[in-house]
């Protein structure tokens, strides 16, 4: 099914035994959902193991392997895609929370919004998409709060001493999340990785999105990621007021002020930099990208006042 080279990646990541746990899922859900011409698509196989296939019942899809250890952390995924189901959303068609495994529509020809939109197309083209995006929360607290996210980051590192200089931003950042909260307070299921790879043009010109990670919050943060993106994560390389010129015109589109998504999109920074980098263990060297985001981010906060009355 996967050669011993696409593999090698899957069992250093997972161990052989898991690995294998995770392969014997694809042959289970082969046989239950009458799928055929299963192929792996390496590319696309990052956090989880990704397939190629053709339902019986549903024609070309794709078939989805989660591979997270955490089983809640999968689970909201597959949760969050059953809630959005609607317009501007892949179509889930299959799905077993037991063994984290689903098929959704294959989106054709499933350029990313990137490669297929000219700037200020793209702006267009995810304004009305957040228009229409976001469903009420579950009233059981299915999700986490995008709050609880920031929490995470700053639990997950407050032992690690080679932090100590980057908590400055932390406690800015936190600030900020509560300032913005007090005006931005509803709770809705947000997409919470809603960037360029995730927007996907279909067969009639429009656009799909896919893969939403189920975090509740205000839609105020579910720009950030699509922000970070149009700059490919690197705040650094464009001019400020390029970047500033950018959010002011998207948030002209959503209704949102650019200070306030500035001020978001920093949150996010420090979000990725601490919840899901530095309390996972990674180095401050192997973060040296986001560290210099995050510190971007914060000057763009400071800088907007400067920029956008020139």
């Amino acid at each position: 099914m996967l050669t011993y080279t696409q593999a090698e990646r899957f069992i250093n990541k997972l161990g052989a035994e898991r690995y294998n746990e995770r392969i014997r899922v694809v042959e289970k859900y082969k046989e239950q959902w009458e799928l055929s011409e299963i192929t792996f698509q390496q590319s696309l196989s990052i956090n989880s193991l990704i397939f190629y296939a053709f339902s019986k019942r549903y024609g070309k899809v794709i078939l989805k392997i989660l591979i997270n250890n955490e089983f809640d952390e999968d689970r909201k995924e597959i949760m969050s895609l059953i809630q959005f189901q609607g317009e501007n959303f892949c179509k889930l068609y299959e799905y077993s929370l037991e063994d984290k495994v689903y098929i959704m529509e294959r989106i054709i020809p499933a350029d990313t919004l990137y490669e297929s939109a000219r700037r200020d197309e793209r702006i267009k083209i995810v304004g009305a998409i957040f228009k229409v995006l976001h469903k009420p929360d579950l009233p059981d607290r299915t999700f986490p709060t995008y709050s609880e996210w920031f929490e995470a980051g700053k639990e997950g590192t407050k032992n690690r001493k080679d932090c100590e200089e980057l908590r400055q931003y932390l406690e800015s950042a936190e600030s900020m999340l509560k300032e913005i909260g007090r005006k931005y307070s509803r709770n809705v299921l947000l997409h919470g990785d809603l960037h360029h790879e995730n927007i996907l043009k279909n067969e009639n010109g429009s656009y799909t999105v896919i893969d939403p990670k189920g975090v509740a919050g205000d839609p105020v943060f579910d720009l950030s990621r699509f922000i970070l993106d149009e700059f490919r994560d690197d705040l650094v390389s464009e001019p400020k007021e390029i970047i500033i010129d950018f959010v002011k015109n998207l948030g002209a589109s959503v209704g949102i002020p650019c200070e306030t998504l500035l001020r978001c999109l920093y949150i996010e920074t420090v979000i990725w930099l601490f919840r899901e980098e530095l309390a996972s263990g990674e180095s401050l060297e192997e973060c040296e990208q986001l560290i210099t985001n995050m510190k971007t981010a914060y000057e763009l906060v400071n800088d907007v006042f400067t920029f956008t009355s020139q």
